[in-house]
């Protein structure tokens, strides 16, 4: 009895197979089309989890930033500067370098806070992705919290210069609070995603 269950059950698959092939034999364009998408994510798999690491991390950056439209306050919290030494540690200089840049001026495009200080921000995080870059084998949550704080260093000076007092206190703040939601971020997250990007 139980030989006779296995033999049906075979059949069943054999059945159910011999649908398919069918199925898509009678769809040539289908079998087609079926064979050269699995022929070039054969050939180009490397290069779709390289793209689609760098879009997911962009969106994940640009979308982090996304209170400050409604609130008018400085996006010290943030997944900008945590994706870009993600991107460099992954993807080398150059490319670290691009994303930072690129994602920094499209997460201030999105959220409409471009302003003056841009001029500080891109450049910060373009080496902040290209300076991560040489550190893959590095801890990565003292590697966030190293390449916050040279974020910090680089883009803030401009705020430092203005004469106001409250701007100051609120750029003390706001580099605290950077510096340490970004520890935060990478401390929970870092090992796992530079595991999923390496």
């Amino acid at each position: 009895m139980a030989l006779e269950h296995f033999y049906r059950g075979k059949n069943s698959i054999r059945a159910f197979a011999t649908r398919v092939l069918s199925s898509l034999f009678h769809r040539k364009q289908l079998l087609l089309g079926t064979i050269a998408a699995l022929v070039l994510l054969m050939l180009f798999r490397n290069y779709i989890k390289d793209a689609v690491v760098l879009i997911v991390l962009g969106l994940i950056a640009i979308f982090s930033t996304i209170y400050k439209r409604f609130m008018r306050v400085p996006p010290a919290v943030e997944l900008v500067t945590f994706s870009t030494v993600m991107v460099g540690i992954s993807h080398g200089p150059v490319t670290g370098a691009i994303f930072g840049a690129v994602i920094t001026l499209a997460a201030e495009i999105f959220n409409s806070g471009v302003d003056a200080f841009i001029i500080g921000y891109i450049p910060a995080r373009a080496i902040v992705g290209a300076v991560s870059s040489f550190f893959p084998g590095a801890n990565i949550v003292l590697l966030g919290l190293w390449m916050s704080i040279l974020y910090n260093l680089i883009a803030q000076p401009l705020y430092a210069l203005q004469s106001d007092a409250e701007l100051r206190v609120k750029l003390l703040a706001f580099i605290i609070i950077n510096i340490g939601s970004n520890f935060v971020i990478f401390t929970l997250l870092g090992a796992i995603v530079k595991g999923l990007v390496m």
